[in-house]
């Protein structure tokens, strides 16, 4: 069920995702012809300005030539010449005229249509700055004239544009300030690049991260990845206007194709903790159940074992030999030590510092003589190791450990070997037998309730040892090495 509604919200998200995908498309496709509209708009513009330019500069050429010829010439109707300077309209005119007379040059400006300039060219300190700086600024846009009038005499017709020609000007910068506002206004939560397509320089962002235009490099880098995105648009506003819009998907977009990725991360969460709970409560479960049972074992056990000695009693008392009441005594002993086993199980032990030496080998001579002669108990080892046990469970775990290894000889001559180690601040117990070993997939199964490779086992034995050296005893138990008819080495680490 749970991947079916990953599947579902997975496919229904990424479909929404394409919609809106296409959806931003369009848009910028229809606002990109939009501002095609406005940029023919302002080429044509531009055009009108050229022509008019063109025109003034004509008009200009022509007042000069008319000037010239009033200078040189004598007429007797000046009518055809006035008519040339008249035609300067309302262009802003200063001529500059210089007169050479014993090699000293003395200047004379005289000006026209400079009403609209007196508040704001003309208004510096000194009026020679102000004159030389407009002058200059005329000069970057329209190239002054110069004429001789005569042998001493020159003038230079220094011009600006018309009145006419900066309410164009004015037009087509709010034309294309308007472009730019409709890059911002429209694209919403879109990121958009526009760069100069000679320069290659950004004119204009929006929605895009400083990181990612830093450096010539990272926007290089940027350009790429938007045009793979979406293709490029042009918008041409001239020969020297010419630019490029790069754009990409909208970080709404974006966050919508990561949801269902996220999604399905919290799914899987939830399932993970929902199968985390599960086996939790399913080990506790189980862990009442071993504990009920052994409690319940040890409580059935009480009432024969009671009975077996009072019989015991009995049979000295008819005269049995004494090595056959002996024999008998240390069974009931053993019956007894088990029902202590099974009680402490589910319970919460009481360790104390033992010498593990001696545990070990107090359960190999009970071992010994109810084993095969064939297979060889041996102990070996530090005989000082103190670690913090309980004697009565651990040596139920080297019994069950001693008797796994009986079994994985097979009947066979064979041995096992434990080793004791006393380091800093543990000790270590390598039980080794010569058997048929383990296969390396089944080293942490083996200790799983109901795991066995033997006919008629219950796996229940390694479970017991394991939940013993680690739930009751705090130490740790695993398969150190084992090798297929070679033998297994089973670590125990005990705490100090």
């Amino acid at each position: 069920m749970a991947l079916l509604i990953i599947g579902i919200s997975l496919w229904y998200n990424n479909r929404l995702a394409r919609e809106i995908q296409d959806e931003e498309r369009l848009r910028v496709k229809l606002w990109s012809e939009t501002v095609k509209k406005q940029a023919q708009l302002i080429n044509l513009t531009n055009q009108t300005f050229d022509q008019l330019k063109a025109e003034e500069e004509d008009n200009i050429k022509d007042y000069t030539f008319a000037t010239n010829e009033i200078a040189t010439r004598e007429f007797n109707d000046y009518t055809f010449v006035m008519h040339f300077m008249s035609k300067d309209n309302n262009i802003p005119l200063i001529i500059e005229t210089a007169t050479n007379q014993n090699n000293k040059i003395t200047q004379y400006f005289e000006g026209r249509n400079l009403e609209s300039l007196k508040d704001s060219v003309l208004n510096l300190p000194s009026f020679r700055d102000s004159l030389n700086q407009l002058l200059n600024n005329w000069e970057r846009g329209n190239k002054s004239i110069e004429i001789k009038s005569t042998a001493n005499q020159s003038q230079i017709f220094h011009f600006g544009d018309s009145k006419l020609l900066k309410v164009l000007k004015n037009k087509r910068d709010s034309l294309i300030n308007s472009f730019e506002n409709q890059l911002i206004s429209n694209s919403a939560s879109i990121p958009i690049l526009y760069v100069d397509s000679v320069s290659g320089k950004i004119k204009r962002t929006i929605n895009i991260d400083q990181e990612e235009i830093k450096d010539s490099l990272s926007i290089a880098n940027t350009i790429v990845r938007m045009s793979k995105e979406n293709p490029k648009i042009k918008i041409s506003f001239g020969e020297d206007e010419t630019g490029f819009i790069y754009y990409s998907e909208s970080s709404l977009l974006k966050r919508l194709r990561s949801y269902p990725w996220i999604q399905l991360v919290i799914i899987f969460l939830f399932l993970m903790v929902s199968y985390f709970l599960f086996s939790t409560f399913r080990k506790a479960e189980q862990n009442q159940v071993w504990a009920g049972m052994a409690k319940e074992t040890a409580h059935q056990l009480g009432t024969p074992l009671s009975s077996l000695m009072a019989w015991l009693e009995i049979i000295k008392a008819d005269g049995v030999p004494e090595s056959s009441i002996i024999e008998m005594n240390k069974d009931i002993n053993r019956l007894n030590t088990i029902t202590d086993r099974f009680s402490k199980i589910g319970s919460k032990v009481k360790a104390k510092e033992e010498n593990i030496y001696s545990s070990v080998e107090q359960s190999i001579h009970y071992l010994r003589a109810r084993v095969s002669k064939q297979v060889n108990l041996d102990l070996k080892g530090d005989k000082n190791a103190i670690a913090s046990i309980n004697s009565s469970l651990f040596e139920w775990v080297i019994e069950n450990l001693t008797k796994n290894a009986i079994d994985a000889i097979q009947g066979k001559k064979g041995s096992v070997t434990y080793e004791i180690q006393d380091l800093d601040n543990k000790v270590i117990l390598d039980v080794t037998d010569t058997g048929k070993g383990i296969p390396s997939s089944s080293f942490k199964s083996i200790f799983n309730p109901g795991y066995s490779t033997k006919e008629r086992g219950w796996g229940l034995g390694l479970s017991l040892v394991k939940r013993i050296v680690e739930e009751q005893l705090k130490g740790k138990i695993y398969v150190l090495n084992s090798k297929i008819d070679q033998g297994t080495t089973f670590r125990i680490i005990l705490k100090k």
